[in-house]
């Protein structure tokens, strides 16, 4: 579908309201999909090589034009005569092919893919589609969470079984150390069903999505979880430019508990919030509580008990101080009245 306006989905998201603190100068983002079109409307210089994990080479055409979708939602830069952005407009693409055709992807095709993205210095990587859980597949999500790269997965479901029971979760966004995103429309509402089992983490902008085909001038609309996963996956580049600091761990949590409450529907992804924040963030598991207070460090040679027990004494001191001087005034003034007495 061609799109001929900027989009509700976009305006829901206000990446340029964290513009002026970040656009993601800096940061590599790995897409794992169809490739991404180095032609493609606002990715002119954007897009590196990338790796073909398929057929072998470059990655940076796009016969499905599903990465190239995702790719502009990420990074496109703003056009005079387009008014499509990416979330992070001054971040930089590596495109990662993993399929050439429509139709599923073996887990361990994905598994690679994820390692390439990593290995050639990827600090988010996306991986909009999913399989079947694998030894492989999870021993890459490891791979990049000891090299510090953030994965951001969209959620799904495999199709439902014979007797209409859901089918298994996506992997890797149902494993603990992927940022796992669904897409919501605009009243709120899931863009597709998914068993709680998905390990749903955020939500995001995930109906009328509009974005770039690989070559020409017209804009497009996507949708689903993948299209949410894109925005997140921008946010991700805007928070690792402005805090370069932080872990891919942390990105994660502070992702989330940056979030706006969405009822039902979880956290939704709040850009501004996510890069403006000052909270600190440590590591966090899925399920576990919000941002607590960190403490001070303890100065070299004193642990926290011997700083209360030296406050008490302080104050003790200080009482009994004030006590003494409230004595000497109190006497002071009786010998006062008692001389003036005798006068």
């Amino acid at each position: 579908m061609i799109a001929e306006a900027e989009s509700d989905a976009y305006r829901r998201v206000a990446p340029e309201t964290a513009w002026p603190l970040s656009r993601g100068a800096g940061v590599l983002v790995g897409i794992v999909d169809s490739g991404v079109s180095a032609a493609a409307t606002g990715l002119a210089g954007a897009v590196a090589p990338g790796r073909d994990v398929v057929a072998g080479g470059r990655a940076d055409t796009d016969c499905l034009g599903r990465g190239t979708a995702l790719a502009a939602v990420i990074a496109a830069r703003p056009q005079p005569a387009n008014l499509l952005s990416g979330v992070a407009p001054a971040a930089r693409i590596l495109p990662v092919r993993v399929n050439a055709a429509k139709g599923g992807i073996p887990p361990g095709k994905l598994a690679a893919g994820i390692r390439a993205a990593v290995d050639a210095g990827s600090r988010v990587v996306l991986v909009a589609v999913g399989a079947a859980p694998d030894p492989a597949l999870a021993a890459a999500v490891a791979h990049a969470e000891a090299r510090d790269v953030l994965v951001v997965a969209a959620v799904g479901n495999e199709k439902p079984g014979a007797d209409g029971t859901p089918g298994p979760p996506w992997y890797p966004a149902a494993y603990p150390l992927v940022l796992a995103v669904g897409g919501v429309d605009a009243k709120g509402q899931a863009t597709e069903l998914v068993t709680g089992r998905a390990g749903l983490d955020l939500v995001a902008p995930g109906k009328d999505v509009h974005t770039v085909g690989t070559t020409g001038p017209g804009n497009y609309v996507i949708g689903g979880a993948p299209a949410a996963a894109a925005y997140v996956a921008g946010a991700a580049a805007l928070v690792r430019s402005y805090r370069p600091g932080l872990k891919a761990a942390q990105v994660r949590r502070w992702l989330v508990d940056t979030a706006a409450p969405a009822g039902s529907a979880g956290r939704r992804l709040d850009v501004y919030a996510a890069v403006s924040a000052v909270a600190p963030a440590a590591p966090r598991t899925r399920g576990a509580a919000g941002v607590k207070p960190f403490a001070l460090p303890a100065e070299k040679g004193h642990d926290p008990a011997s700083r209360i027990a030296i406050g008490v004494v302080g104050l003790a001191v200080m009482l009994t101080i004030g006590l003494m001087f409230v004595v000497a005034v109190v006497r002071r003034r009786g010998h006062d009245a008692a001389d003036a007495g005798s006068r």
